[in-house]
């Protein structure tokens, strides 16, 4: 399958506009249809509980574009977001981009990276799109990054040579972390969520990898 594009009501920044994949999924998350109006790019889907989309009469001007919505009373457990990437992973997706997560409200920023985290346990690989940076999660497992393209062949984003990557550990304990090809390397070592060790290791330009075998590391990257 191809990526599932969650844009939400936060900051944007100068290369979040793509040109989704006929496998690609594009969900609007609340008031991230906003943005994606801007941008002449039709969602697939609507998701969220219709706080943050302009003009009171939203939710008929969506439906007479005769765009799917899946609605949400506002008072409820879960963020728009986590309830679009739910939807995302019913439909069987495995890899999720997240735009406009970031930027304005602290809190949905950090909710956010917690989101990273939890796609991560469900086997999922989730990119949150930050300003010069993209953050990712990985959960007992590796994620590598080279100057060919640092997220697979599916994303073309580059890290930035000699750019800041910082590692942290998301659980209470991260164990076996290895970080090899930055400039500082680790083999082995254990994290935990109170350190800040890991801050500001540098891309060298060349292919690296980051590996925890027990745990879940955030990984916060410069990119181009």
């Amino acid at each position: 399958m191809g990526i599932c594009y969650l844009y939400g009501a936060g900051d944007y920044y100068s290369d979040d506009v793509k040109t989704p994949a006929d496998t690609d999924y594009v969900i609007a998350v609340d008031g991230g249809y906003d943005f994606l109006k801007g941008h002449d790019i039709v969602p697939d889907i609507i998701v969220g509980d219709f706080d943050s989309i302009e003009g009171k009469n939203a939710k008929t001007v969506i439906s007479a574009a005769d765009i799917p919505i899946i609605s949400f009373p506002p008072k409820k457990d879960h963020t728009d977001m986590y309830l679009a990437a739910k939807e995302g992973i019913r439909l069987g997706y495995t890899d999720f981009f997240i735009y406009g997560g970031c930027g304005g409200r602290i809190d949905h920023t950090m909710a956010n990276i917690s989101l990273l985290a939890h796609l991560a346990a469900e086997n999922c690989r989730a990119y949150l799109a930050a300003d010069g940076y993209i953050i990712t999660a990985a959960k007992d497992s590796s994620f590598s990054i080279s100057a060919e393209g640092m997220f697979g062949q599916t994303l073309s984003l580059k890290a930035k040579e000699n750019g800041y990557i910082s590692v942290f550990s998301h659980s209470d304990i991260s164990e076996g972390v290895t970080i090899l090809g930055l400039k500082y390397e680790a083999e082995n070592i254990t994290l935990t969520n109170t350190m800040v060790l890991g801050t500001s290791n540098e891309f060298l330009g060349k292919k690296a990898l980051i590996s925890v075998k027990r745990g879940t590391l955030i990984i916060i990257c410069e990119v181009l």
